[in-house]
């Protein structure tokens, strides 16, 4: 009896079916009936198998020399009867791939690398058609990975129709099937659906999922044969591999949005692998040094500028206060202050915001990166996962997150925050929030990669090296303080604030009257401005209100003249 180990049809096993995707029993191939055919080539193994109804299949197996997980399959069908025979469609099945067994994360699903996926190269199908062959399909995009996750309560996803498919694959987060026609196919379908294996080891269900591509066979008449050709690859999911196999194969990768920068930092990370000995650990810390390098003049560059941004922070905060109330006009005075003291309040930003998509980078490439799958470094028996030292009532317990937020805590105490008087609440709010920011990262890495966690905790101690190097420099370069010239230019700022500086009560006060914020008061333009606002509420007007309108006009009035009275009294004491 032919059995199988897990549910799902074997990689590469055919079938046949109807237009509308329905299977053709009594034409399906059995298994036990295929003959393997003994040839003097080693490399090369073929299978062949007859049907009731005159249907011949030949299945040619084959691999190149020098080829790593890459084997080459053919399948022929001949028709030896004397009547045309309609196989339709032939489905080739993509086999199945399971989740790997992983350490506790409650951040990252590896569920999200198990599944179905494609590349097609044509067009999509023309809007607006609606004809039965087309209602309620879905196109294939360029390329799709249907998650397991996303085939729904049916355990099935949604059939993708390709107009030229390039390859089709099933995959986890370390490796895959992957099965590429000889030349695009036009008509291809692509399946696929979840399924669940029981461990025996734990009694556990694990999560798999399986695939399989059909496209048309059409009319075989008397003594017609139909031949397709495909390379398959089978084996890890290795970036530098898929990618010299050409065919956008290493869209497999899924490196996300951000892959311009994973892919280089992948192909770095295996170079410095073979100049380091074939150690991806000392690759990862050798990679993060050199792109902290390639950094180092604009990290410099905005130490620097933070520096003197601290030094402004007197002038600044007087500026804002004696604008209060007006933002406008406090970010044309802000502006025009950088401007004359030559600072750019965004140059300690630019560092951060170029980390980020490096940081994203890497997580991704890190991720999903197969040749880190079972590689130790230091006490790290796997960098693909946690550096678990020991576990406790089933908890990891990781060595490398407490020492990266030992490093982050301390990069930190090097540019600490001020919480100077002048800072507004949501300064505040920000400084309080900043100082928990090395523990919100070891909760979330925590539970990661120990090579994700090995790359933040070398960029922690490179900032930290770069910050005592800069740090010294400025104390050295008379050119990064702030010169004789610019302390007299910056009191004689302070002076003027101070001297211009208004309280809120009198702001208050000019706004009810209709008078400028900024300078002294003119009493001519206070008298006429009184003079006007008051007219609104003479008596004559007044007795033609309804008693409410009249009520709320008589509040504005005395409102009105204790602030001309105040405005009165503060001339008056002024002169």
């Amino acid at each position: 009896e032919f059995s199988m180990k897990q549910e799902g049809d074997p990689f590469l096993s055919i079938s046949f079916e109807d237009v509308n995707g329905n299977a053709q029993k009594n034409k399906i191939p059995d298994p036990r009936g295929f003959k393997a055919q003994i040839s003097s080539d080693r490399n090369k193994i073929t299978y062949r198998w007859n049907s009731k109804q005159n249907l011949s299949i030949e299945r040619v197996f084959w691999r190149k020399s020098k080829e790593s997980y890459v084997f080459h399959h053919q399948t022929k069908i001949s028709n030896l009867g004397k009547q045309p025979l309609n196989l339709e469609r032939m489905r080739l099945h993509l086999g199945s791939a399971f989740q790997i067994p992983r350490m506790y994360n409650p951040f990252d699903n590896a569920s999200t690398y198990l599944n179905v996926g494609y590349f097609n190269a044509g067009p999509a199908i023309p809007e607006g058609c609606s004809c039965a062959y087309c209602s309620g399909r879905i196109d294939g995009e360029a390329d799709e990975f249907i998650q397991v996750n996303e085939m729904g309560a049916s355990g099935k996803m949604v059939t993708r129709y390709l107009s030229q498919a390039r390859w089709a694959c099933v995959n986890n987060q370390f490796f895959v099937n992957l099965v590429r026609p000889n030349k695009d196919m036009a008509d291809v379908r692509i399946y696929g659906s979840t399924l669940q294996r029981n461990d025996s080891t734990e009694g556990a269900e694990i999560l798999g999922v399986t695939g399989a591509m059909s496209f048309p066979v059409g009319l075989l008449s008397p003594g017609e044969s139909k031949s397709y050709e495909f390379a398959i690859y089978s084996g890890p999911k290795d970036y530098m591999g898929l990618k010299s196999l050409g065919g956008e194969q290493k869209k497999v990768m899924q490196f996300g949005i951000f892959w311009w920068i994973s892919e280089p930092l992948s192909w770095a990370l295996n170079y410095l692998r073979d100049l380091l000995f074939g150690s991806y650990g000392f690759g990862i810390i050798v990679l993060t040094i050199l792109v902290k390098l390639l950094l180092w003049p604009l990290t410099a560059q905005a130490t620097r500028s933070q520096k003197k941004m601290q030094a402004l922070q007197g002038p600044m905060a007087k500026l804002r206060e004696k604008h209060k109330g007006n933002s406008q006009k406090v970010n044309q005075e802000m502006m025009k202050f950088y401007k004359e003291h030559k600072v750019n309040p965004f140059a300690g930003c630019w560092p951060i915001l170029i980390q980020i998509p490096i940081f994203l980078g890497m997580f991704w490439m890190l991720r999903s990166a197969s040749e880190l799958y079972g590689q130790g470094f230091l006490w790290a028996h796997d960098l693909s996962e946690q550096d678990n030292i020991s576990t406790i009532q089933g908890f990891s317990l990781n060595l490398l997150p407490i020492f990266m937020v030992a490093t982050q805590w301390y990069q930190m105490r090097l540019n600490p925050m001020q919480m100077g008087p002048e800072m507004s609440e949501a300064q505040r709010l920000n400084a309080k929030m900043m100082r928990f920011m090395p523990f919100m990262f070891l909760v979330f890495l925590y539970f990661f990669s120990s090579a994700l966690v090995l790359y933040w905790t070398i960029q922690n101690l490179m900032t930290i090296l770069q910050t005592l190097i800069t740090k010294t420099k400025l104390e050295n370069d008379p050119k990064s303080k702030i010169s004789p010239n610019d302390e007299i230019e910056l009191e004689n700022d302070e002076k003027l604030l101070e001297a211009n500086a208004i309280s809120e009560e009198e702001r208050k006060n000019r706004n009810l009257l209709g008078l400028k914020i900024k300078g002294s008061i003119n009493r001519k333009v206070l008298e006429e401005n009184y003079k006007t606002r008051m007219r609104n509420y003479e008596e004559s007007k007044l007795e033609t209100m309804s008693a409410s309108k009249r009520r709320t006009s008589l509040q504005k009035k005395e409102r009105l003249q204790k602030a001309y009275d105040y405005l009165k009294a503060l001339l008056n004491k002024e002169s």
